[in-house]
């Protein structure tokens, strides 16, 4: 009889949620280092929204498809991945204006940019990083409905003890053998209808 897969301990969950920020982290630096760096390649492209919501949404995919990997119960995978994208998009495309900078200038950028760049804002920008938030916590919480309702199913067979019996005549799983009823065989020539030893010849026509 298939078993059902245990499910994934929080500690495991926050492991592979950690895995999948990290690289939802390093996707982001590379998308706003594409943005930031100084060229006239599709700068109209690279510069507008759409492009920014395309990077939130490779983060919240990156970070969700880390959790599809566990079978994860509560609520507690759906919040962390949520929260694991949202910090991969603030952390990430920090990090890509810098690098996107370096890039540009051919050197490091001077003190007061790195502190009006580390320095907390809320604005449209980190309102459209709540795209990778929701995506992110949308496969997680998907995962664990699924991980909850697809457990393995029994045989069609395999009923409770004293139902019908399966193909074959084989009992189901727990129930005793039961031993196979004896029929006397028929009487042989020369013996009674029921039991005895060896009787004679029957005697002849119409003999007494």
């Amino acid at each position: 009889m298939p078993q059902n897969r245990s499910a994934t301990s929080n500690g495991g969950v926050i492991a592979l949620l950690l895995v999948g920020g990290a690289v939802a982290t390093g996707v982001a630096a590379l998308f706003m280092t594409v943005r930031s760096y100084a060229s006239p390649a599709m700068l109209g492209f690279r510069t507008s929204p759409a492009y920014f919501l395309i990077a939130c949404l490779f983060a919240g995919v990156v970070v969700g498809a880390a959790v599809l990997l566990t079978r994860p119960r509560g609520p507690l995978a759906p919040i962390a991945a949520g929260l694991s994208a949202y910090v991969a998009m603030e952390v990430g495309g920090r990090m890509g204006v810098f690098l996107g900078v370096v890039l540009s200038d051919q050197g490091l950028p001077s003190g007061h940019f790195v502190t009006a760049l580390l320095k907390p804002a809320f604005g449209r920008y980190q309102a459209y990083e709540l795209l990778a938030l929701v995506v992110a916590a949308g496969l997680a919480g998907l995962r664990v409905l699924t991980a909850k309702t697809g457990g393995a199913s029994q045989p069609w067979n395999a009923g409770a003890p004293g139902g019908p019996p399966m193909p074959g005549g084989a009992p189901f799983p727990g129930q005793p053998m039961q031993p196979p009823s004896y029929q006397q065989p028929f009487p042989g020539p020369g013996q009674g209808p029921v039991s005895g030893g060896p009787q004679g010849p029957p005697p002849p026509h119409g003999g007494a």
